[in-house]
């Protein structure tokens, strides 16, 4: 009787037992279900899958299919492609929490390559249950470029064979220049594209069916004129010659007469300049002029001319050069055969 009990006890016991341990076994797969359920939710897991699936392995192309990235209605995927992978490739590839986001957006990361903001990834909560979904995401704003155009009414400019869109062609705002009546002179105009992921585009422009010469310097863009070859010419040495005279003069190495030689003197250009305290002279041995650039030829009447003039002016010290950019934008003024300079002022001034 007594061994009947016994065994159903154990029966029991070991029951109990096999159940607790059932039991532990369900509940840590559960467990370990919901964990990784949880961590694979979590937003910086999020981001890092987007890494590992997308940034890593350079599959930029199904990055931006997924996910749709904006770019300018001027560039193509292959901008981006290019941009990515100029930025990502060989790079140490961290991210970091944002701040800022978006209204509407729950939470923010950085994707960084080395040191560099490359990519914004912007996050929203499920609507049912925990965890994110990726929005959307953005190119970092200090990697965006702001492209600009010098053109002119009369032709058709195109960015990457798109042509640009008359609502964004804005008539330069003309300096005050002595000498000239401003209501007589045909502004340029300025095409603005902002949010660009590459200062190089194709820049093209067409005159009555007729392709017309693009210059570039940095991100800027000009749209040549068709200007008679001896005035573009002198209008370009009076210019250069007008330029390094003036750099040569504010640092005592050049005469007041070499300036004077190339300029209108009765301007108030001139006389600004003849009457300037030339202070802050650097004491050097010589001087010299490099990566010389005369362009953006720009022709706003019969009689008034403007260029773009560049160097860089280096002092010679005894161990070492200081180095000095010129940057300029100079008017000439055409008399008969004569050309004098009027002003210079700093290009996004004149701009």
């Amino acid at each position: 009787m007594a061994k009947k009990k016994r065994s159903k006890f154990y029966t029991i016991y070991f029951a109990v037992i096999i159940l607790f341990f059932i039991a532990l076994i369900v509940g840590s797969i559960i467990l370990v279900g919901w964990l990784r359920s949880f961590e694979q939710s979590q937003p910086t897991t999020i981001v890092n899958s987007l890494i590992s699936e997308y940034i890593t392995p350079a599959k930029y192309e199904k990055l931006q299919k997924n996910f749709d990235i904006e770019i300018s209605e001027y560039e193509t995927e292959e901008h981006l492609y290019s941009l990515l992978s100029e930025n990502f490739d060989g790079k140490k590839i961290t991210i970091s929490h944002s701040s800022l986001k978006p209204e509407g957006i729950d939470d923010a990361y950085i994707i960084k390559a080395d040191d560099v903001k490359v990519l914004n990834v912007f996050l929203k909560k499920h609507k049912i249950g925990k965890g994110y979904d990726v929005d959307s995401i953005e190119i970092s704003k200090n990697l965006l470029k702001t492209v600009t155009i010098s053109a002119f009414k009369d032709t058709v400019v195109t960015v990457n064979g798109i042509e640009v869109a008359e609502d964004i062609r804005v008539d330069m705002e003309l300096p005050e220049l002595p000498k000239v009546d401003a209501k007589k002179l045909t502004p340029p105009q300025t095409i603005t594209l902002s949010g660009m992921l590459s200062e190089a585009q194709e820049v093209a422009a067409s005159k009555n069916g007729k392709d017309v010469e693009v210059t570039v310097n940095g991100a800027a863009y000009s749209v040549a004129q068709n200007i008679d070859a001896t005035v573009a010419k002198n209008v370009q040495d009076t210019a250069q010659n007008a330029a390094v005279a003036y750099a040569a003069y504010m640092q005592k190495d050049g005469s007041l007469g070499e300036v004077a030689k190339y300029t209108d003197t009765s301007t108030p250009f001139y006389k600004n300049v003849a009457s300037t305290l030339i202070q802050f002279v650097k004491n050097h041995n010589g001087y010299k002029n490099s990566d010389m650039k005369v362009d953006t030829l720009v022709q706003y009447s019969d009689t008034l001319y403007s260029c773009r003039v560049s160097f860089k002016h280096t002092l010679l010290l005894a161990n070492s050069t200081y180095p000095d950019n010129f940057d300029k934008i100079v008017y000439v003024l055409k008399n008969g055969e004569s050309y004098k300079v009027i002003d210079m002022q700093n290009p996004q001034t004149a701009e």
